[in-house]
């Protein structure tokens, strides 16, 4: 009997052998580290973040390595189960696989030929033929080339490998998961691992959220091989929260509760007479300072004060929470907070960076209690000229915690006398007077400190942000909006960014080497060239150029009276695109101090140091200044390679935060959409494409893409890619058939609708004429509706 159990396994593995051998190859093997190193040294391959489309996964891009050129095109197998954000090492296919860019060879063909028609062009797969002439990768210059290439290994796995999906019956052995995300491949998990009974009534959990993993992709897998980590649920009772945990853990942010001892290694809040004497130049307890924020805000990290001191000279201040005082290096809050190195804003709730005995008590500014601050205090005309500056650890005693709005009434009417009770409580024996007099002398200071950036190239792009109101158990958003940036927000705004700059400017003084900055690159040179041609194609005379042309073309547009009012939202969001994200540094990464810029503030040295409850960084410049401050050297209290790794940490978990909110919001904005059986939105069509054309929503600052498949029934339609798209809708009891070609930037009305997947969001364009398209109310030619 062993000897025929013993064949038998060993016929079985022969079989699994061969099977396994028949199975058809779809990924080629990565390389082996060492000859991934080899060749990226000798230039064979270059390393770069893969970027994969998220509306066509099957394309993806690599920053191209050669300065000017177009970023590299992976395609299809061609990633080589390599995930959105990987760093990876590509091989760049021979010539003969690049692809022609066929749009752009057209524009350059009929532009340049007297007698050249875009009619007369004969698409084929790779190539054109154009009056006779046929062009192909062979006989065309390389700038009408798309670069194409190869994953050939895996340098490091940023992306989480974690998604939260749907899953239904394979086979008797595995369920097949299905990510939200189509960026992140379907996988096969073990049907053990699935919710208990899921083998018997699979379709009882096809509306189940589920979490999972990807534990491994082999070559010749379609799928790769999963593993659950948790079904979190989804029906309609606990969809909000089920979705949120599945989104905090796609991005791998740390929602854990803090230990239940954390708060015994917090020093109690005491101030010794040996912290008043340590403090005693920069004691503004019995001074005018107050906040502004938002009606919201329980984390108050920031302050202002203002004192004239005759002649057109005022002193100054900003007063930042002092975290310093209670967070120590290698405690645990700090190891945690440091982990966390940012605060995540959801729609409906914030995971805090610190606990809330800090973030909401020990190092909130709060009204008429005596708090631990680090300031920025300036001697300065009303000009914004700087005459004196100094930096110290202080005491302050806000007067009030005024909303943005209490700050804007008095921004607009300084002279105005409050009713009773409309401003929270005045501490410390000011009025409402005093802090009329000191937010007007502010907000001239502010305005000429941004009308100075303005002049230095700065480049603000105004864009929409999505605003929810929600139930009172905020779990469903009662109505939606945008926020609107005020007079009152540009004002802390302004002193915060000189803050910041005055910190900056202090640290690379002392600190050369190890100094936490925070940089902006400007556009790729290659970015910036496409986008130029789609303005010259839209007969728009914008110069992007530099950050002070493109701000003077869009306060231009805003003003231009033949121009719709929402070409200067469009042109903001396609310039939006060019712009790269902000990164922190330790400033011994790079060779010369004008590497150190931020492009976008048109500044040359910039940190972040005014939000230390929310932000990590902003902790490491409160240290590093104290030290200074101290005389400490300047390898304390952080060397070059802690602060360059944590930099690198900060960088990585801000933008994972940023999609973590995004992505919330895009969740509350589906919910709202399903409960009102969709919106009418004013748009404006920026893409047309074969299968779709993508509009933006003028009131939230969104882009939504309108697929084929998704119009209302009978409407029919064509397009020719980037130029225009002919709708036709059928007759109907109460209007005629009608067509009608559009074009990009035309002005269309839009019912915005939930998808049947979660967070997707669909819509068509509503019939010309109709009543519904007419009834929607205009301010300043846009259609909009308040909430």
């Amino acid at each position: 009997r062993i000897q025929i159990l013993f064949e038998y396994h060993v016929r079985m593995s022969i079989l699994r052998r061969l099977s396994t051998m028949a199975q058809k190859v779809i990924y080629d093997a990565h390389y082996p580290l060492q000859d991934l190193v080899e060749g990226l040294n000798d230039g064979r391959f270059f390393r770069g973040t893969l970027r994969i489309l998220q509306k066509k996964h099957e394309l993806a891009f690599v920053e191209n390595p050669v300065s000017g050129e177009k970023d590299v095109l992976v395609e299809g197998t061609d990633q080589n189960r390599a995930l959105h954000g990987d760093l990876v090492a590509v091989q760049i296919h021979p010539k003969q696989r690049w692809k022609l860019l066929k749009s752009e060879l057209i524009q350059h063909l009929t532009l340049h030929q007297s007698e050249g028609n875009p009619e007369d062009v004969v698409l084929g797969e790779n190539s054109i033929t154009f009056q006779g002439k046929t062009y192909n990768e062979k006989n065309v210059d390389d700038c009408f080339l798309q670069k194409t290439g190869q994953v050939v290994g895996i340098v490091e796995k940023k992306h989480s490998r974690k998604t939260m999906g749907y899953a239904k019956a394979y086979n008797k052995n595995f369920g097949l998961f299905s990510p939200l995300d189509a960026r992140v491949p379907r996988m096969l998990i073990p049907v053990n691992q699935l919710p208990r009974g899921f083998e018997q009534r699979p379709k009882d959990f096809s509306q189940s959220l589920m979490i999972a993993s990807v534990e491994r992709w082999e070559m010749t897998g379609k799928f790769a091989i999963g593993r659950l980590l948790e079904a979190i649920g989804g029906d309609n009772d606990d969809l909000v929260h089920a979705a949120t945990r599945g989104i905090l853990c796609e991005f791998d942010l740390d929602d854990l509760p803090f230990p239940e001892d954390i708060n015994d290694e917090i020093p109690d809040f005491t101030i010794t007479p040996f912290d008043v004497a340590e403090r005693r130049e920069f004691d503004f307890r019995n001074k005018c300072v107050f906040t502004i924020d938002p009606a919201t805000a329980r984390d108050l990290d920031d302050a202002c004060s203002v004192e004239d001191l005759g002649g057109g000279v005022f002193e100054v201040g900003v007063h930042i929470a002092d975290v310093s005082h209670f967070v120590k290096p290698g405690t645990e809050v700090d190891t945690i907070a440091r982990n966390r190195t940012t605060s995540v804003y959801l729609v409906q709730r914030v995971i805090p960076m610190l606990p809330r005995r800090l973030c909401e008590d020990y190092c909130s500014l709060n009204p008429g209690i005596d708090r631990f601050s680090f300031s920025v205090v300036w001697k300065m005309n009303r000009e914004g000229e700087v005459l004196e500056r100094r930096f110290g650890k202080s005491l302050i005693r806000s007067c009030c915690k005024l909303h943005y709005e209490h700050a804007q009434d008095m921004i607009e009417e300084p002279d105005r006398e409050f009713e009773p009770g409309y401003l929270p409580e005045i501490h410390n024996g000011y009025t409402a007077r005093d802090l009329s007099k000191r937010i007007a002398v502010l907000h001239e200071i502010a305005q000429n400190l941004r009308e100075k950036r303005k002049k230095s190239g700065s480049l603000s792009i105004q864009q929409c942000k999505l605003a929810f109101s929600l139930n009172k158990d905020k779990s469903m958003p009662s109505a939606i909006g945008s926020y609107k940036s005020k007079e009152s927000n540009k004002l802390i705004e302004e002193f915060m960014l000189k803050a910041n700059e005055s910190v900056a400017e202090k640290l690379i003084e002392h600190y050369p080497e190890n100094a936490i900055i925070r940089r902006h690159v400007g556009p790729k040179e290659e970015v910036l060239r496409d986008t130029g041609k789609l303005f010259e194609k839209l007969h728009l005379d914008i110069d992007i150029s530099s950050s002070k042309s493109m701000q003077d073309a869009l306060n231009a547009l805003n003003v231009t009276p033949h121009l719709p009012s929402s070409i200067g939202l469009v042109v903001a969001s396609f310039l939006a695109k060019t712009m790269s994200l902000a990164t922190y540094h330790s400033t011994g990464e790079f060779d010369s101090e004008e590497e150190y810029a931020h492009y976008g503030l048109s500044m040359p040295l910039y940190t972040h140091f005014t939000s230390p409850i929310r932000r990590y960084p902003d902790l490491i410049a409160h240290r590093q200044l104290q030290a200074i401050l101290e005389g400490m050297p300047p390898e304390e209290p952080m060397s070059f390679e802690e602060v360059s790794e944590l930099a690198l940490l900060s960088t990585e978990k801000k933008y994972s935060s940023k999609l973590a909110s995004d992505k919330s919001s895009l969740l509350f904005l589906w919910l709202f959409l399903r409960e009102k059986d969709g919106m009418l939105e004013p748009s404006v069509i920026t893409e047309i494409g074969a299968e779709a054309i993508s509009v933006l929503v003028l009131r939230y600052g969104i882009t939504i893409r309108l697929w084929r498949r998704y119009m209302d029934k009978g409407v029919e339609f064509q397009s020719k890619e980037g130029e225009w798209a002919t709708f036709r809708w059928p007759k109907s009891e109460s209007y005629p058939p009608v067509d009608v070609t559009y074009r990009l930037l035309d002005e269309v009305v839009v019912r915005m609708k939930a998808g049947d997947q979660l967070f997707a969001i669909s819509g068509g364009i509503v019939r010309p004429g109709s009543y519904e398209a007419e009834c929607v109310p205009r301010v300043n030619g846009v259609a909009t509706e308040d909430v």
